[in-house]
């Protein structure tokens, strides 16, 4: 968290929580992060404990085609053994069919799969630890439903507001391992005590799921926990103590083998939870106060992918971390935040983080608000589809985020490898909260530092509004190291391919 908004942490997340009854995303510089989707004034689902002891294991009645894994070393998932650059959602609801119409918005807008936070539906087990059946069988109709669309999930075990026995939004005295509900714990924190009887218990819970999911093979990730560091009293080391046994559960438990991760909200200074070696990939939330998310994916992926060698996962996102029916209204409701979120999209893509969209409101959360619920939402139900075509059948093997620089009317950023460059660049004064566009743009320029040493390449220049669309193309010679673009007259923005050219596709164009 920046220094000098460190001392009104509290106080805003207070008042936060008195206005809107549920938190939304935490950023570098600010003040709090994206609770459970569920609202104040809605307790979580309880345990039906009749229905709690009848364990079986999933067999999925089908499966999405093609593939897709994180095989160790890579820095993208892999569809059919390819990597590449994918698309994902957080979606919500209080019953299964709200969840089949989003992940119907899922499909159909270009995303590949969803992160899942499981308290969503209820807390899913009981003051013993067992799991909840009717809850267990709600989420596997998800899963199926998300199979059948050719849609892979992320479950999320653990979310820090059913563990918030302090001030702001929580779910804590809903939570059946409270000692009210006839839970062993009086204090939230004793879920990260190593072995204590919460922990335990809790654990035992996340291992009888994931030997019971196991054989779904649309799920693609396990993710212990959504912003420990948000849990009140909780320490770094007791963290990645907790983190660290829950995936030794996980690996014994998965056959398969899938990637682990864990959540941070966007503050303070957890430097070494990400190293753990239990973390298979970061995870991170931006939500800028400036509302510049754009700009601030592209600083915070580089800056982690330096700082930890892992791969970059946006696992939330939002141009605000406050809720959107606030007052006075926040930039996620504003007349142009339609603008800022395209933006925020084709900025991930050349960011060097491995998945785009993964936005918090716009995705599914703002179900929970009278005022914008499902109009709101589909609004955005295909904003991601130009980007995602423009990436479809790129191999991102090798890709890095690339040095680049341009004139002042323009801003963005560029990926590749010595082979391909995606670019991707806006007018530079295009910025919230009005987020005003200039009519033209010409004779702008961008210079990027590209690896290898191809000396020939041919740029294509693309509509950001379908992806698709070639709108010119060229031939540009690299300088030393160096690579200098025209851009065409834009107004709003511009993506690019850049290919390297051998010289067999050079001598046409060489010949008399």
């Amino acid at each position: 968290m920046n220094p000098k908004t460190n001392t009104h942490f509290i106080t805003i997340l207070i008042v936060v929580a008195i206005l809107s009854g549920v938190f939304s995303g935490c950023t570098p510089g600010q003040t709090t992060t994206p609770a459970s989707p569920l609202p104040a004034t809605v307790a979580p689902t309880q345990v039906n404990h009749s229905t709690a002891t009848s364990i079986s294991t999933l067999n999925p009645t089908s499966v999405p085609t093609p593939s897709i894994t994180l095989k160790k070393g890579d820095f993208y998932f892999s569809i059919d053994g390819q990597q590449s650059f994918i698309f994902s959602r957080n979606v919500a609801g209080y019953e299964t069919s709200q969840y089949y119409q989003l992940l119907d918005f899922t499909s159909k807008g270009g995303s590949k799969f969803v992160r899942v936070q499981l308290d969503s539906l209820g807390m899913g087990y009981s003051n013993t630890g067992e799991v909840d059946e009717a809850w267990a069988k709600k989420w596997e109709e998800v899963f199926e439903k998300a199979a059948a669309n050719g849609i892979y999930v992320m479950p999320v075990f653990g979310v820090w507001c059913d563990w918030n026995d302090g001030n702001g939004y929580s779910t804590w005295k809903s939570n059946p391992l409270n000692e009210i509900n006839g839970g062993p714990t009086k204090t939230a924190g004793d879920l990260f005590i190593s072995d204590s009887p919460t922990q335990k218990l809790w654990l035992g819970w996340m291992k009888t799921l994931i030997e019971r999911w196991q054989g779904q093979k649309n799920i693609i990730a396990w993710e212990i926990f959504s912003e420990i560091n948000m849990t009140p009293g909780t320490t770094e080391p007791e963290a990645i103590d907790f983190v660290n046994s829950a995936t030794v559960i996980i690996h014994n438990a998965d056959s398969s083998q899938r990637p682990v991760t864990a959540s941070l909200a966007d503050f303070g200074d957890w430097s070494s939870f990400y190293r753990s070696d239990s973390i298979d990939f970061i995870n991170i939330h931006p939500y800028p106060v400036s509302g510049k998310l754009d700009r601030t994916i592209i600083t915070e992926v580089r800056s982690m992918l330096e700082k930890y060698s892992k791969p970059v996962l946006i696992g939330e996102s939002g141009l605000s971390f406050e809720t959107p029916d606030s007052n006075p209204p926040t930039l996620t409701t504003a007349d142009q935040a339609e603008i800022g979120i395209k933006h925020a999209i084709w900025a991930v893509v050349v960011s060097g983080a491995m998945n785009g969209r993964a936005l918090w409101w716009e995705d599914g959360v703002a179900i929970y608000f009278p005022a914008l619920n499902m109009p709101f939402i589909q609004k955005y139900a295909d904003a991601e589809l130009p980007a995602s075509n423009f990436v479809r059948d790129v191999d991102f093997s090798d890709f890095q985020p690339l040095t680049s620089t341009s004139d002042p009317g323009v801003w963005g950023a560029a990926v590749g490898n010595e082979e391909m460059v995606l670019g991707w660049y806006r007018d530079a004064t295009c910025e919230p909260p009005d987020w005003n566009l200039q009519p033209i743009l010409s004779n702008q320029t961008v210079t990027l530092t590209v690896p290898g040493a191809a000396i020939n390449w041919k740029i294509d220049f693309f509509n950001t509004r379908t992806g698709t669309d070639i709108v010119s193309s060229a031939t540009v010679t690299r300088e030393g190291m160096k690579i200098t673009i025209t851009l065409p007259d834009l107004t709003d923005d511009i993506a690019f391919k850049l290919h390297a050219q051998s010289s067999a596709q050079l001598a046409p164009c060489l010949s008399p």
